[in-house]
């Protein structure tokens, strides 16, 4: 599988939440972040250690950042946020993630970009976050994010 030259993040991986990817990683994708939205659900998935969103089939609106640009991600990068996300690109089918290649709709355009997207069926008890915007849901009711 080949590296991608954009990414699109909905969730804790954004330049709106503070942790070590977010500072060291981000920075690293070149050209600034464009807003932007794919097609889906958005739910609130919880960990002991805070919440973190999942992006699944549906009819709405989920709201990101499209990172990156004309050039491949590198992939001591993409390694780092593979390991995160717990995807396993030579197996896409056996990690918690794969990564996937969405159409997002930006001010400029739609354009590609590869997002993490779980491969299992979702979990029962899942909360909807209305609005399909992880950080303004979870700022709104003072969620604690998933940080490391």
């Amino acid at each position: 599988m080949h590296a991608p030259c954009r990414l699109f993040f909905y969730g804790t991986l954004t330049h709106e939440h503070s942790n070590t990817l977010t500072e060291t990683l981000l920075p690293r994708l070149g050209g600034r972040p464009r807003r932007g939205w794919v097609r889906g659900a958005l739910f609130l998935r919880r960990d002991r250690q805070g919440v973190y969103p999942v992006l699944l089939p549906g009819a709405g609106r989920v709201k990101g950042w499209v990172y990156g640009g004309l050039k491949p991600i590198p992939r001591s990068v993409l390694a780092a946020f593979d390991a995160w996300e717990y995807c396993d690109p030579r197996r896409p089918g056996r990690g918690e993630y794969r990564r996937a290649n969405l159409v997002v709709h930006t001010r400029a355009g739609p354009l590609r970009a590869a997002a993490y997207l779980p491969n299992r069926r979702a979990p029962l008890g899942l909360r909807a976050v209305p609005g399909g915007d992880f950080a303004a849901h979870a700022a709104a009711h003072g969620l604690r994010v998933l940080a490391e």
